[in-house]
């Protein structure tokens, strides 16, 4: 009796955690390498479903590949990581790290002995590299190429922008390749918007990321460089997923690459080499709020910026860069594959016609390598994002992509109770809304107040609501804003995009 009673115990506590803790997020696509989930909520929210949804993912990259390939490095790996003086990361990272690790144990996966520190093992491969070069990691080896303006004006693309990356991880393997995601994000805290990323499972760091904005933004690394303890490096991929996840890095009221280039100028300790390249919506109208390369290093000059207006080699609204410095210290060095791409740019299309397919095209044809895990292509203006991904057999760009239309992966509906169902969640609707926003709270009686605020925090309006009631939207400006209802059985929050 008393075996049983214990039993009965144990499950009943196991029950509430669960109910305490719902998966927040939900599976879009799985295609055998790549896996697709949206996850929305908190940061601790959002990573414990993620580490739920991909729980068997992300333990075959930690046990088939980090531990046997990282096995020497491991402790010191951890130790570099844990020291702030080495690494420095915000609390928000460490508690959806930590959710990440308690979704993966919800999720039936043994995490005896794993703490948050391995979780970021995993995601600061690049900048480990800067402490310790040639230990067992991948080595990034990628290029990007972002067209716009009159390049693109006489093309399909109508002068839109458009961004092609190829993530290249030499030393990756069949674990790696069979465990690649995209993970999209819809953040429930006022100074965030929904983005995505793309790696490997267990990443929750921005290489390869863009946002509903349209801001996309790709890791480079460089070599030559090398880190010192002591300097309290801000991972360069967590300065990158901030640049893409705030609503408005800068402040400014807009969004363009000006919210990468304040987030790179905020952190100005490196702990190795690298290059972002960032890319927004031509309808920024001026080309260095379109595009931007930025040549990052560990010593002096730690930052540089280059553009269109620099030299380059490249003619027209055309950026390109690999692994080497253009700008930085004057250093032109131009590798083969950068040397490929200028040919086809200047010599095939003169600077000017190149479309969407040529964008592709141009980059598959002359800028791949055998070690290709992910090919990706960004047209911001078209909310359109292709991907193709490794099997390890052969590489990613010889796939034909997968193409996700962006305004359905930043569903901010997600999550929410459908019209009519009998729920005591609140749901906004349309979303996004141009004019009258219909307010739904099934479960709940009587007149409510309803707060609505923006995203500094300000209550705009404060008007009283039933269970069925429409809000007059159509004064405010474009923009994400938040409703939040109170009433004597509870209170209620939601956000909306007014258009």
């Amino acid at each position: 009796m008393k075996k049983l009673f214990l039993l009965c115990s144990l499950f009943l506590l196991f029950s509430i955690g669960l109910k305490a803790q719902p998966i927040q997020g939900e599976i879009l696509a799985d295609s055998g390498n790549l896996k697709v989930v949206r996850v929305w909520g908190t940061h601790y929210e959002r990573g414990y479903a993620y580490g739920y949804l991909c729980e068997p993912n992300i333990m075959a990259i930690w046990e088939d590949y980090i531990v046997p390939n990282y096995s020497t490095v491991l402790p010191f790996a951890r130790i570099l990581i844990g020291n702030p003086s080495n690494f420095s990361i915000d609390s928000i990272y460490i508690r959806e790290a930590q959710g990440i690790l308690d979704g993966l144990g919800a999720a039936g996966a043994d995490t005896a002995g794993l703490s948050y520190l391995d979780i970021f093992v995993v995601n600061f491969m690049t900048d480990l590299e800067g402490f310790m070069p040639k230990a067992g990691f991948m080595t990034h080896q990628c290029s990007s190429m972002m067209n716009w303006g009159t390049s693109t004006l006489a093309s399909d693309l109508s002068g839109k922008s458009v961004i092609a990356h190829h993530l290249d991880a030499v030393g990756y393997d069949s674990i790696v390749a069979h465990n690649q995601v995209m993970v999209v994000h819809i953040p429930s805290e006022a100074n965030e918007q929904a983005w995505l990323l793309t790696g490997i499972a267990g990443q929750m760091v921005a290489s390869q990321a863009v946002n509903e904005s349209g801001i996309a933004a790709f890791l480079n690394t460089v070599n030559g460089f090398s880190a010192q303890t002591g300097q309290g490096y801000e991972p360069m991929t967590i300065t990158l997923r901030k640049s893409i996840e705030r609503l408005d890095y800068n402040g400014d009221g807009l969004h363009n690459t000006n919210d990468v280039r304040a987030a790179i100028q905020s952190n100005t300790k490196y702990s190795r080499g690298f290059i972002v390249c960032a890319l927004a919506p031509s309808t920024c109208i001026e080309d260095t709020l379109i595009s931007m390369v930025a040549e990052l290093a560990s010593v002096a000059p730690f930052i540089t910026f280059r553009h269109i207006n620099d030299v380059d080699s490249i003619v027209g609204d055309n950026l390109y860069a690999a692994n080497d410095m253009i700008k930085r210290n004057n250093a032109q060095q131009y590798c083969s594959r950068y040397l490929q791409v200028k040919a086809a740019i200047n010599g095939d299309y003169a600077g000017v016609g190149i479309g969407a397919q040529d964008n592709w095209d141009i980059m598959h044809d002359h800028s791949t390598q055998t070690s290709n895990l992910q090919f990706i292509q960004v047209i911001p203006e078209l909310n359109r994002f292709s991907i193709s991904v490794s099997d390890n057999a052969q590489p990613g760009y010889l796939f034909a992509p997968q193409v996700f239309d962006m305004l359905q992966l930043f569903d901010h509906t997600a999550g929410m109770p459908q019209v009519g169902e009998s729920n005591s969640a609140m749901h906004l609707y349309p979303n996004p809304v141009t004019s009258s926003l219909s307010v739904s709270i099934p479960d709940q009686q009587g007149r409510m107040k309803c707060y609505l605020s923006d995203i500094e925090g300000r209550v705009l309006n404060v008007v009283d609501i039933d269970n069925y009631s429409t809000i007059d939207v159509s004064g405010l400006s474009s923009g994400l804003y938040f409703l939040h209802v109170s009433s004597s059985n509870g209170s209620f929050s939601g956000r909306f995009v007014k258009e």
